[in-house]
Parts: C-alpha cells; structure tokens; sequence
C-alpha cells in the first residue's frame, strides 16, 4: 500500500492534516452519543418499571435497521419508517408483554392525557404506562436520526434526537449532565459534519470550540422549562430531620432518609366517631430508594371513590392546629364537606389535598368507608383482582433473586394473600429492631434493609412488607400519615407531629384496600412518650392543648383500635404481635435524609446550625462543574485566538508600557513603533507609499495639535536603524517621549 493510500485509510490527506473520513467518524460518533444521552433517560426509567432488557433491543434494532436501509431509501421514506417503527414499538412491548389489543385501545385516552402533560413538567415515573411510553418513544428518533448521519445530513440528524431530549428535560427526567452532554454532541455532529464538507482541517478548531462554549452557555441559561408545581409545604415539611420531612415533602414523592428525629408540636385535631390512622399520602411506584405516585390530580367534585363491597360511614372533622399541606383523612375516603372543598385535588388514588395550604383554625368533615376487615372474610376473599390492581404489582429491577426468595420462604406456609400479608407482617416486627438512628443504605432500600439492617423505622418497614407481598403477586402501595394520636377527650383525638407514620395497604376483592402495620409498636411506644415528655418539661409550644392539659400520655390501656389491622382478632397475628400494639396511640417516627443533623444534638428550630453556618461553608465544586467551566475556558481561549483577541492585547500593552531592553538601539525602534501605533489610533495610519518623515509632515500639515517632540523620536529612530547608533541616554529619551504622549492620550483610546 503506498503511503499516500495509507494516510487516507486513516484519515489523512497526503500532508499529514486531518481528512475528510475522520470527520466523517467524529460526526457518527457525536450522532451516537446525542442517542446515548435520551436513551439513558429512559433506561433509568425502565429500571424502575421494567423493561430496560426491550428497550436496548429497540435501539439495536433501530440502528441496525438505519444502517441497512440507509442507502436504499429515500429521507422521506425513512421519515414515514420511524413513524412506523414507533408504532411498532408499542406493539411490540404489549405483545411481549402478553397485553390484548382491547387493553390497548382501552388505555388509550389515558396514555394520550399522561402524554401532553408530560410536555409541561408531568415527570415520565409519574405516568401510569410509563414502561409502555419509552418503550414506544425511543425507536423513532433513533431510527431517523442515525438514517440521516449515515446519508451525511448531520444537521438534521440532531433535530429527531434533539427533540427527543428537549422533551425530557420538559418533564424534568433529563438532568444537567446528560443534557449538556447531549447538546455537546450534537454540536459536535453539526460540527464535525460541515468539517467534512468542507474539507476543513484541524485548524479550524478553535472556531468549533467557541461554537460548543456558546451552547453550554445557553443551555445553562434555560429558565423557561416548566416544571409541575408542588403542593404547599407545612410546618415541619421543610425540616429534613424529621419524618414529617421526608416522607410528605411533596405530594408525588415520598422519600427514604437515614437518621430522623420526632417533632412534638400538634399538627390538628380530629373528633370521630371510633379511632383509626389519618391517611395523607398514598405511593405505587418504588424506584428503589422512593416512593412516587403515579396519575394526575384531578378537581374534587362531591365524590372520592366507593370502595367494592358492604362497608360502615364514619364522619370524622379534622382541624389545623398550624399551616397544613396535607388533608389527614380515615381511609377510605368517600366526600368532603367545608369550604375547601372549593380547592381541593384529589389524587388518582383517591386521597385529598388541599390546593392552597390549610391555616391554623381550619376545619372540614369527612365521611369514610369503614371497610370490613373480618379475618375469615379476608382469607376467602380470593384473588379475582380487578385491571388497576396490576398497578400495585411494580418492582424495580434492582430487585434481587434473593429477595424473591425469601419473600416466598416467609410466605411458604400461607394459602391466600391474607395469610401471606399477616406472615411477612409478623415476620418484620419479630426480626427487625425499631431505631430512629440509621444510616440510609445505598442501593435497593427494601433489599438492602431485608438482609443487611438489623433495625429501622415505619418507613423501611412499610417498604420492604409491599415489596415482599408484591414479589408475591399481592397487590399492595406504601401509604403516608398519622398514627390515632393523643385522645384528650370523648371522640376527639390530638394529633402530633411525631405520629406521622408509613404502613401499608393491600387489596382485597371485594372489600378494596386493607390497612397493615409491620413496624414494632412497643419501641415506637417508647419513643413517642420519651420526646412528648422531654418537650413538656423544655416548655415547648404548641405541645398542649387545653382539652388535653390533665390527661396522662397513653399507657396502653385504651380499648384497641378497630382501624388498625394488628388488633383484628386473628389468634396467629395476635400471638406475634407485643402487647402494647392495641394502643389507640401509635407513635411514629421520622424520617431524615442527612445523618449528620441528628449527630449534632440539635433540635430543629433551637438557634444552631443556621444559615450563617452553611453561608461560611465554601461552595462544593463537582465534576460536573468542573467538567463546564473546562469546556467555558477553553471556548473563551479559543475565542480570543480566533478573533485575534489576545494579539491585540499584547500590542495594547506594548503601545502603553515598554520594558527597557539591554541594546539603546533596539529601544528606540520600539519607541518609534509605539509612537505610530498611537498615531494611528489618534489621526490615521501610515501608507505604504510614506516614509517615516513624510508621514510626520502630513500630519502636522493636517492636524495643528500634532505634538512637536514626535519629530524628535522620528530622528533617534532613523539614528538608531540607518545610522551610527545611539547612546543609552538618547533611547530614554525617546521612550520617554512616547510615555507622555501614550498617558495623554490614554483616556483617548479606550473609547476608540
């Protein structure tokens, strides 16, 4: 192979400048990773819901399919192809996933609404199908988008793929890092690909570079995406060391943190007619380290739902005792009266929650469904589950084996899902400790806390008993709110913040949704008493109210509590159950996501650890940041190489400021040359066609203000090149000379 034919197999013309080809590489390559970028976004999603195994297959197909067909068919073809393909890929997900076309077309409006709304903040783990939306999203741009590379049209190969991602940054699923990856390379496509039209060198890389710091910059300066609005926050919400928040910090997302702490101030009060738990906050969707709700809230219209079966009313009127975020009701909830009704939302698990937030004195009455909740009733109920019930089946990926496993040892005994709900609830409280003080694992939260943590709280308890049933194939959600709390009187119950708790739910047919309680109630007991009488004694506020004054912190005698499923009569559930679990008052615990408060020994709100000592802490630089402020600097540099920035500044210093050398003659040339630069700055350059005196006595001709000494640098300058020289004294001179003129005229040029 001769050398000129080796150097183009490598993608160098014959003088050793980069060629064509490379470009050609560069470009493809920068089209793959524009794809790699979207694609992930929807990987993290499949991981959640399953299906990430499909979608990898989809885009290997996509591309595979691209490069076959990119020279046999026309653009316009391909464009109707990806239209087809994403067609395909919904067709294809249901297929595989055993789903019959009437479920298809039956989900269709549903899939359509979650779809537009996606485009204005809805995020995709939000979605009900979001498994069948980025299986069904990723074939088309990948497809087209790869056609188009392949044929060389690298400038409408980015848009497909671009489109793609600026979609999920709208919902908010695409995050900074791969969003400026991404719009890096598809800067890069662009780039590369008009390199190779051109046929442009290497050279030309300091224009490319300006090019990619421009759109870091512009992508870093979007503030218009929109985002979905969050529900109000409440007191207690803000404050990350305490269960209250974390677990309720938004209403789509409850969170799992580490060491937590219990605030005692009351939250509200409630007078019903037999005690229960106050649910806030009902979550389907496990990614391994939350919770998210999935569906839209819609408007309250009189009605929230009617659960399937024979059940009781019970009227319950709940008061804001402080500003509130959440609508605390008994499940299930049936209709709301009171005026905030009027702003009221409800989620599409049927839970309230207030628009605006609640203010203290606030007060609305709910009727519930006391569902039956008969053992015998349960164990019979059977497994003829209704559609949405399929919902309550999701498990992450990261799900191991052994955890399915050992679900399935807890639950060996067991004939029916009640009897499974009622093992794996009795074997979380006899196996695992109550603590408040834990490290947040990484990893799969309910894997990890199954087989790696000795203790936890309501939160890892709650977590790890829906996952476990659900690897059973029982239909069961984490549910979010308030244990009975205080009774300080006939009916009425007072409400702390330390009685914010998590448990479960599982469905029954026929009956609906079932509370059960995994986490150890003795313990949790204890520490509800500890902290409600440590604020008593710190003279808290907001601690008592009058009603409750003179009546003990619950001992545990109180008539058990026919809302919670411990106390339901089974000899098995009772047999495993402590003692103390019939309380009325069950404690709950919080939930924090930095460890370190906890250490500190502080209580939220007692004067330490405030903003002046997070303002003196100095600013975390991440990688990410370090990443961006790289490819800034180097587009700044090659911008000033690119306009000549930086010679002007060199000529700049050297009009303003000369250094003096070790040769006089040397010196007074520079004199000379600084003297016509500022000339030429104040009046006009010189022409070619002028010597140095014919120039000086145009511009005295000219121009009257023309100072007398130029004449004087002018002869040093021809002394020093065409003459005998001249002495050390006579270049200070003329460097003197042009030092005056320069800070005279100073101000002059920098408004040239």
């Amino acid at each position: 192979m001769s050398t000129d034919a080796r150097d183009r197999t490598i993608g160098l013309d014959t003088e050793g400048a980069i060629g064509p080809e490379t470009f050609r590489l560069l470009a493809l390559g920068c089209v793959l990773v524009l794809t790699a970028s979207y694609v992930s976004v929807l990987r993290d999603v499949t991981r959640v819901v399953g299906g990430t195994g499909t979608l990898l297959l989809l885009v290997a197909a996509m591309v595979l399919g691209a490069t076959v067909l990119a020279r046999t068919i026309r653009p316009r073809t391909a464009t109707g192809a990806a239209a087809a393909v994403t067609l395909f890929g919904f067709w294809y997900y249901f297929s595989t996933a055993g789903v019959g076309i009437g479920t298809v077309l039956s989900a269709t409006d549903e899939l359509l609404a979650d779809s537009a709304a996606l485009a204005t903040g809805l995020p995709l783990l939000r979605m009900v199908a979001a498994d069948v939306w980025a299986l069904g999203f990723a074939p088309g741009p990948v497809f087209l988008s790869w056609y188009l590379a392949l044929r060389g049209r690298y400038d409408l190969s980015v848009v497909p793929g671009g489109l793609a991602l600026l979609f999920l940054v709208l919902t908010g699923d695409a995050e900074t890092p791969v969003v400026l990856l991404g719009t890096l390379a598809a800067t890069g496509a662009v780039g590369f690909g008009e390199l190779e039209r051109r046929g442009g060198s290497i050279a030309q890389a300091d224009l490319f570079a300006v090019l990619v710091a421009v759109i870091v910059v512009l992508s870093l300066s979007v503030t218009f995406v929109p985002g979905e609005t969050t529900s109000p926050a409440f007191t207690g919400q803000g404050d990350t060391s305490t269960l209250e928040g974390t677990i309720d910090f938004a209403d789509e997302r409850s969170a799992i943190g580490g060491t937590v702490d219990l605030s005692p101030e009351v939250r509200f009060t409630v007078e019903s007619e037999q005690p229960s738990y106050w649910r806030t906050g009902v979550y389907d969707r496990f990614t391994g380290d939350e919770w998210v709700r999935t569906g839209q809230d819609t408007t309250y219209d009189d009605q929230l739902g009617v659960p399937p079966g024979e059940y009781e009313t019970v009227t319950q009127r709940v008061t804001a005792e402080t500003e509130l975020g959440v609508m605390p009701t008994a499940p299930q909830p049936l209709a709301i009266e009171g005026g905030i009704t009027r702003t009221t939302m409800v989620s599409s698990h049927g839970q309230p929650r207030p628009a605006e937030p609640l203010l203290e004195g606030d007060s609305y009455v709910v009727q519930s469904a006391a569902i039956d909740r008969d053992p015998d009733a349960l164990r019979t109920a059977g497994t003829d589950y209704p559609d949405h019930a399929s919902d309550y089946l999701q498990l992450p990926e990261s799900t191991s084996r052994r955890f399915e496993q050992q679900a399935a040892e807890v639950t060996g005994d067991a004939d029916n899902p009640y009897e499974k709900a009622v093992a794996i609830e009795s074997y979380l409280r006899s196996s695992k400790d109550y603590s408040l003080e834990v490290d947040r694992p990484g990893g799969n939260i309910a894997d990890e806390f199954l087989f790696e943590m000795e203790e936890g709280y309501c939160v890892y308890f709650a977590t790890t008993m829906v996952q476990m049933l659900r690897a059973e194939g029982v239909p069961a959600r984490y549910v979010t709110g308030y244990t009975t709390g205080q009774q300080v009187a006939d009916d009425t119950y007072v409400v702390r913040g330390l009685d914010a708790h998590a448990w479960v739910e599982v469905y029954f047919p026929d009956h609906g949704w079932v509370a059960f309680d995994p986490t150890p109630g003795d313990a949790r007991e204890d520490v509800h008493n500890e902290r409600l009488q440590q604020a008593r004694e710190d003279g808290r506020e907001n601690v008592d109210t009058d009603a409750s004054e003179d009546v003990p912190i619950d001992d545990g005698e109180d008539e058990p509590d026919p809302d919670d499923p411990r106390d339901d009569g089974n000899e098995t559930n009772n047999e495993t159950s402590d003692p103390t679990d019939g309380n009325e008052t069950d404690p709950s615990e919080f939930n924090g996501t930095d460890p370190s408060d906890a250490d500190s020994g502080t209580e939220p709100g007692d004067g330490t650890g405030t903003d002046d000592d997070d303002a003196s802490s100095p600013v975390p630089v991440t990688r990410e940041t370090a990443a961006i402020g790289l490819v800034v600097l180097v587009g700044l540099a090659a911008g000033a190489h690119r306009t000549s920035a930086t010679a002007r500044a060199r000529r700049a210093l050297r009009l303003y400021w000369q250094r003096r050398g070790d040769d006089p003659d040397e010196d007074a040339r520079i004199a000379y040359r600084r003297l016509e630069g500022l000339l030429g700055h104040q009046y006009r350059p010189r022409r070619r066609s002028e010597s140095r005196r014919q120039y000086l006595a145009a511009l005295r001709t000219e121009h009257d203000d023309l100072d007398p000494r130029t004449a004087r640098v002018v002869r040093t300058y021809e002394r020093a090149t065409y003459g005998e020289g001249v002495d050390r004294e006579t270049a200070d001179a003329a460097m003197g000379i042009v030092d005056d003129l320069v800070r005279d005229r100073l101000p002059a040029l920098g408004g040239q």
